[in-house]
């Protein structure tokens, strides 16, 4: 008796499948994979960030202190917490790093312990990366987002660096990630550790402006748009009470004392803002946010093809918010806000307030950037884990070993350790006991660090006139009163920092520069026939010490007659 239900007995016929499409082996495989990988994910995740950890360690512990990093240890060598926090507001910068630095120098002064702060920020900012990034996507973008975050050329060197960078990406991840959990799960006390972290900052880095800005529209467009209850509608409003009145406290103290200074500043990035006689708009938009990239992964390949990938991510993200009512609010929202810090700053620069450049400055964007790429890296290889694994992993590769830094002109090999410490010993031994070092300003903040120990403490004021003089371990070092000497400005600036240094004609001299853009002892022959036998000693490219003499005319000259070789 029939059921109604027609079975055919014979076996169907075998359907071969073409080469290149996946078979029913291969859909097994893929699937296998991606459960053995999604039983281990908690085992990979820990693994990247001891990975990420480690590096690091050996990058910080590998080079010697740059100029920035110098000055910054410099500023909280002082007697007292207050008197650190006092020299600190001479600088253009928070102070929370100074403040943390102060205290966490008892444990140690080597470059690896001062940096020590930024390497364990560096290496939390992997984590809340993840965390925040696999709330918005998922975790195959968690993962990816992890593996980009925690091997970025960029962001491995700003974490291994005595600088506020690191502190301030930790704390703006933190403070995203606390910020989704707060909505999430109406929880008032997840909207107040993201109060703490976005205050915090604030406190590390006055780029987080843009930051500070975008989270906040992107809070009220959440509150604006869901159910939000009211007691987490006044835990928002409280923290942002906070960050005004941090805000505030910082432009009093701080802010409104700097005008100089940032006119200075905005000098010196002139080429990273738009300018409507010189460049077309479209044409500086691609170019500086090209820069962007490059500095974040040091490949122009791979630059190219990331910037191309933010784009389609952030035009995707952007179309779910105004042609689909599928997603969650906050997947709908993330378009927009991944996209308004870039915006922020762009803007910025526009009206000529603030650089959009590819350095440093721009940093505080790498989530965002980040996030909106692993969204799409995700979503191209529909949430495979080992895919996303394998990609992630294959652009930071390329990105770590045939890329070439941007920011600065001093490679990773010219600022090794070992090299700075040969250029001391080369002081001690060529050097007479009571012998002048002359330096530029960068320099000079080098030195007092290298040659005369890590527990000299300088008062403030120190170099800023050409008189001023330090003595130490037998040396005087007298510094020009400019951050990096080049030969026109040296030979013109020479007989007024003699003189002011008490030097007589015929007395001997070392000229010490090191840091960014050590081009004295390359110029000098090329400038005057004069200096044709300068005879520097170089520690490869950045670190150079050039005998010299004072003239009859308090002119500068050779150590030896060049005219007695003829």
């Amino acid at each position: 008796m029939s059921s109604g239900v027609i079975v055919n007995a014979e076996p169907a016929p075998t359907r071969e499948v073409p080469p290149g499409l996946p078979g029913r082996g291969a859909r097994s495989w893929d699937a296998t994979a991606e459960r053995w990988l999604d039983q281990r994910l908690n085992f990979i995740v820990f693994a990247v960030m001891a990975a990420a950890f480690a590096v690091r360690v050996i990058v910080a512990g590998h080079s010697y202190l740059n100029p920035d990093e110098a000055l910054h240890y410099l500023i909280i060598n002082h007697n007292s917490a207050l008197s650190a926090y006092r020299v600190s507001l001479t600088n253009a910068h928070p102070p929370l790093i100074y403040l943390l630095v102060y205290y966490w120098r008892f444990l140690g002064r080597s470059e690896l312990m001062l940096r020590f702060p930024s390497v364990l920020a560096g290496t939390g900012l992997c984590w809340m990366a993840y965390k925040w990034i696999r709330i918005l996507f998922g975790k195959t973008a968690g993962v990816i987002g992890l593996i980009l975050v925690a091997f970025a050329p960029s962001l491995i060197a700003v974490s291994a660096e005595l600088r506020a960078y690191a502190l301030l990406l930790f704390c703006e991840s933190a403070a995203l990630y606390f910020i989704e959990m707060a909505f999430q799960e109406k929880s008032v006390r997840k909207m107040w550790y993201f109060a703490i972290f976005l205050c915090l900052a604030i406190l590390s880095h006055y780029s987080a402006l843009f930051f500070v800005v975008a989270v906040g529209v992107y809070a009220l467009a959440r509150i604006i748009g869901s159910d939000t209850p009211r007691r987490l509608m006044i835990a928002w409003a409280g923290g942002q009470a906070g960050a005004l009145a941090v805000y505030g406290f910082l432009y009093v103290t701080h802010i409104s004392k700097l005008k100089n200074l940032m006119i200075t500043w905005a000098m010196l990035f002139d080429q990273a803002f738009s300018h409507a006689d010189r460049d077309h708009l479209f044409k500086f938009t691609r170019e500086r946010t090209l820069d962007i990239f490059v500095f974040l992964f040091e490949n122009q390949y791979v630059a190219r093809i990331l910037l191309l990938l933010w784009v389609t991510a952030v035009s995707v993200l952007v179309y779910r918010l105004v042609a689909s009512r599928r997603y969650e609010l906050h997947v709908r929202l993330a378009g927009s806000f991944l996209l308004l810090p870039v915006l922020a700053v762009w803007g910025a620069s526009v009206a000529g307030f603030y650089p959009y450049v590819g350095s440093r400055h721009t940093v505080f964007l790498a989530p965002f950037l980040i996030a909106a790429l692993s969204f799409l890296l995700a979503a191209l290889n529909r949430q495979r884990l080992w895919a996303g694994l394998i990609i992630a992993a294959l652009l930071v590769g390329v990105s770590n070993t045939s890329g070439k830094a941007l920011e600065t002109s001093i490679s990773t090999q010219n600022q090794s350790r070992a090299l700075m410490v040969a250029a001391m010993e080369h002081i001690q031994r060529r050097i007479p006991a009571g012998g002048e070092i002359l330096t530029d300003y960068q320099s000079a903040l080098m030195l007092v660090y290298y040659l005369c120990g890590p527990k000299l403490v300088l008062p403030v004021g120190t170099f800023n006139l050409p008189l001023s003089r330090v003595k130490c371990n037998g040396y005087t070092i007298g510094s020009f009163q400019i951050w990096n000497l080049d030969a026109a400005s040296f030979v013109s600036n020479f007989a007024k920092m003699a003189q002011a240094q008490r030097l007589k004609p015929g007395d001997r001299v070392w000229l010490f520069q090191s840091g960014w853009e050590v081009v004295l002892a390359q110029q000098l022959p090329v400038n005057s026939d004069k200096f044709r036998c300068v005879a520097p000693k170089n520690f490869g490219a950045n670190i150079s010490i050039i005998p010299l003499a004072v003239d009859q005319d308090f002119s500068p000259a050779p150590a030896t007659n060049c005219s007695a070789g003829l």
